[in-house]
């Protein structure tokens, strides 16, 4: 027990064998510390590029999430209305559809992306009595659309 503890005070202090260090001297090579730094850099640089990516992905479901959820709102009108609309009789194909009612505009403007709908409307399809709605949502160089159908006696 008395030899280890004479062994660990010459390492202490620094009267221990060096290992190959010159003078005896702790620490690291220039050579494992660019080999560190070079490591650190790619792995920082990887996390940039996953977090740059994670970002452009966002930023794409929350427009296809506006997309969709104004596309829904413009069905939810269609089916609140009377079944027997005179809307509902006769097809129509590519109409404008007012998205911002408050200001009259047929755009609306969410996050900076302008977005735009029509719709279409195929009276007596499937059958006779039932119209189809077709809903198309366009907004920052994508669309989305939504079919429906509604009884139309």
């Amino acid at each position: 027990m008395e030899r280890v503890k004479g062994m660990c005070r010459r390492v202490l202090s620094g009267q221990g064998p060096s290992k190959g260090r010159l003078g005896g001297e702790a620490g690291f090579s220039l050579l494992e510390l660019l080999v560190a730094i070079s490591i650190m850099a790619i792995g920082l640089l990887a996390a940039a590029t996953t977090l740059s990516t994670g970002i452009g992905s966002n930023r794409m479901a929350q427009r296809v999430t506006v997309e969709t959820n104004l596309a829904y709102s413009v069905l939810d009108e269609f089916l609140a209305k009377d079944p027997s609309d005179v809307l509902f009789d006769a097809d129509s194909t590519g109409v404008a559809y007012d998205l911002d009612t408050g200001n009259g505009a047929a755009t609306r403007v969410v996050n900076g992306v302008t977005y735009s709908a029509v719709y279409s409307v195929d009276a007596d399809s499937p059958v006779p009595g039932v119209a189809e709605i077709t809903v198309t949502v366009s907004g920052g160089n994508r669309s989305v659309t939504l079919s429906t159908l509604k009884r139309a006696i």
